[in-house]
């Protein structure tokens, strides 16, 4: 019996419990780290562009406004969309040996949108395929026994190279932190600049990190990736619960009020998390989770160090925070959209619902278009719920009497796992939906995946482009100048 895995949910410790925790969390990944193997399509040069991608610049918004860099001896510059130069920075030590091993990749211009798309999958063994709970793009979530505890462990990788076989195994290296090493994240403490960097996030409804282990090759410049260890919650997320129609009226409620106290407090310490997806939702019993910090900006060294947060400039400036998949796309780079019943206020809640409709009736609403007629025909339901107004959430939580269920529902079912892939994804595709009508048929079959595809946002937004066109500016394009193809090109 490792005695030690006993303290590993302990908020407070002493120095001597602390090493001998730490040190049983170190035998463990020692262990542990063989057995994880996955394949990586990408190249050196796209490791060279993550890691930039990574990098900490003074000025936060570069990482917004970068599109080409080049290294040039112990530096590298950045710059615009113009070439035009926006800063310096010294090149890390894992910068340093890529351009070494590949000198093809120095004193040129390297595009932001040249990193290649990855299509690599983890291999694992019959052991760890038993254990594996969910597999995403970036993290691999396990199973994992400490003592008489069993734990979830989220394997996440943010060099390619990492965990793969042409990756230097014997010049890993890794950093251990315990939860017990930093304290609870309150409004008052994260702007005290002694405790800001021993500060995590602890709340009922926010998933609880235990450990996080940063992976460095050699030197601690860059983390590569991580190894977190959190709390179990049940197999199936809210996403799997509500279209299996298994939550009755309390628990719905009880989940709402638990996920807006959890984003309440999230705010309150300045994390704000913008992938809210219904299976990022995760639940122990009707206490609902808030789970995946991949899309997140924030303050603060523990917040990274426990894994909530990743490192770079990229993570610290909302507008920066985009990428070519859906998950990355947010309401703030398309235009504020409105609610498809009252057209009242951007938005930011499409998971509320699911929660208080049922599963037909949640995607009827969010992407069916309607006319005047059906509007009322809804309005009237909704009334007979008790309902106003259903994107007001605490009218919502405070009034309705039953699960909104529309008759006619079922006639009109998207039930797309691609459409929530994200909660912005979800979003465009309501307005993408009303453009080209419910079977998307002048797009390509798999745009919308967000692990496979990286065009999805483009083509996306050149849809939304040629609608705004014909339906606000009634512009005809007689010349097929503006066809999606040749916007995307522009």
């Amino acid at each position: 019996m490792l005695t030690e895995f006993a303290l590993l949910t302990a908020l407070t410790l002493n120095e001597d419990e602390r090493k001998g925790l730490r040190d049983k969390i170190d035998e463990w990944v020692e262990s542990f780290l063989p057995k994880l193997e996955r394949e990586s399509t990408r190249e050196e040069k796209c490791r060279l562009i993550d890691s930039v991608e990574r990098h900490e610049f003074e000025n936060k918004f570069n990482a917004q406004d970068w599109r080409f860099f080049n290294f040039v001896g112990k530096k590298g510059l950045l710059f615009d969309g113009d070439k035009k130069k926006l800063t310096e920075f010294k090149a890390t030590s894992f910068q340093k040996k890529i351009l070494l091993r590949n000198p093809a990749l120095s004193d040129v211009f390297i595009g932001r949108s040249e990193i290649m798309e990855e299509t690599g999958e983890w291999k694992l063994d019959k052991t760890l395929k038993e254990k594996k709970i969910s597999e995403g793009g970036e993290a691999l979530i396990l199973n994992q026994k400490f003592g008489e505890t069993v734990m979830a462990v989220r394997v996440q990788a943010f060099d390619p190279f990492l965990f793969t076989k042409k990756s230097g195994a014997d010049k890993i290296k890794w950093k251990t932190h315990l939860i017990s090493d930093f304290r609870k994240a309150t409004d008052e403490n994260r702007i005290n600049d002694s405790l800001i960097d021993k500060i995590v996030p602890i709340h009922e409804n926010v998933i609880q990190n235990f450990v996080n282990v940063e992976i460095y090759e050699e030197e601690e410049e860059d983390c590569l990736g991580w190894l977190t260890v959190m709390e179990k919650c049940e197999k199936m997320n809210l996403r799997e619960k509500l279209k299996e129609e298994v939550l009755d009226l309390r628990e719905r409620k009880k989940i709402a009020i638990g996920i807006q106290a959890g984003f309440r407090y999230l705010e309150s310490v300045k994390i704000f998390n913008s992938d809210r997806k219904l299976s990022n939702f995760l639940l122990i019993g009707d206490v609902a989770k808030i789970c995946d910090f991949g899309l997140v900006t924030s303050i603060g060294e523990g917040f990274r160090k426990l894994g909530y947060t990743r490192r770079g400039a990229k993570y610290l400036n909302l507008t920066s925070d985009v990428a070519g998949t859906p998950g990355f796309a947010r309401e703030m780079h398309f235009g504020s959209f409105r609610f498809p019943l009252t057209g009242r206020g951007p938005v930011n809640s499409n998971y509320y619902y699911f929660l208080f409709c049922d599963w037909k009736t949640s995607w009827s609403l969010i992407y069916r278009p309607i006319d005047e007629e059906q509007e009322k025909e809804i309005n009237k339901i909704l009334k007979n719920c008790n309902v106003q107004y259903l994107d007001d959430t605490a009218h919502v939580i405070s009034n309705i009497t039953k699960i909104i269920s529309l008759p006619n529902a079922g006639d009109f079912c998207i039930d797309d796992h691609n459409l929530t892939k994200s909660y912005q994804m979800s979003n465009i595709r309501q307005q993408m939906t009303k453009c080209v009508k419910s079977d998307m048929q002048n797009l390509t079959k798999n745009i919308l995946n967000q692990k496979w595809s990286m065009l999805c946002v483009p083509i996306s937004v050149a849809t939304l482009l040629r609608f705004a066109m014909k339906n606000d500016l009634t512009f005809a394009d007689k010349y097929n100048e503006y066809t999606i193809e040749r916007i995307l090109i522009r």
